[in-house]
């Protein structure tokens, strides 16, 4: 009857197809290796792609926060190469406008009294605005040798850049920013970097102040994947 034979049917191409999928298993197999492959790469790819562009989360960011190339600096603010190696970074912004961002971690050596104040006061301002901390920024690193008058230098930069003094007070005591400098010098020993500063471009990372056209071609580099 008509079921029975459709049933026949069915289970005939059923046979048909098991015996094609036999014939040709090596082709189907080596299908199957190069989808999976493909997607391997495809996965591959995003993830790299997602740790490049990364920014570390509560950190103020300078330029354009979409940029393909973040530099993470540590610094000391009383370390003249790191003075150094701020120019040259301000320098790649310029040139690459719009390409690069930056963003600061800290590393106060503890031979530098200064230095941990001015991270500081960095981090504090930053909390009441992201332009005003990088003022202070370029202020300090331009007027670095006047760190040996200690806070009351830093006051008066701060000041120059428009801060909430009274907050500003309040927040560079507080345990959040403290814990922030921790963290950061905690990250720069387990590198296990050799002094500061650190550059690192997207992944690239260079020690000390070196000469711009490094900074040139590890961010070439990095446009370029």
């Amino acid at each position: 009857d008509y079921p029975t034979k459709g049933l026949s049917v069915i289970l005939w191409n059923k046979k048909k197809v098991y015996r094609c999928i036999n014939k040709r298993r090596y082709i189907v197999l080596k299908l199957i290796k190069t989808f999976s492959l493909l997607l391997l790469l495809i996965l591959l790819a995003i993830a790299t792609t997602a740790c490049a562009s990364a920014k570390p989360e509560g950190r103020i960011i300078r330029g354009n926060p979409a940029a393909p190339v973040t530099i993470v600096e540590f610094t000391d603010f009383q370390c003249p190469y790191c003075s150094n190696g701020a120019r040259t970074v301000s320098a790649m912004m310029a040139k690459y406008e719009g390409k690069v961002n930056l963003v600061v971690k800290h590393y106060p050596l503890p031979f530098h009294p200064a230095a941990l104040p001015a991270a500081l006061y960095f981090e504090a301002i930053a909390l009441q605005s992201p332009d005003k901390a990088w003022q202070f920024y370029d202020a300090v690193f331009a007027n670095a040798r006047q760190l040996v008058d200690g806070e009351e230098f830093l006051k008066a930069m701060a000041i120059s850049v428009g801060a909430d003094m009274s907050r500003l007070e309040k927040d560079a005591r507080s345990p959040e920013i403290y814990k922030k400098i921790a963290a950061d010098k905690q990250e720069f020993e387990q590198a296990k970097y050799d002094g500061v500063p650190v550059f690192i471009i997207n992944g690239k990372v260079l020690i000390g102040a070196q000469p711009p056209q490094k900074f040139i071609e590890a961010i070439d580099a990095a446009l370029k994947k």
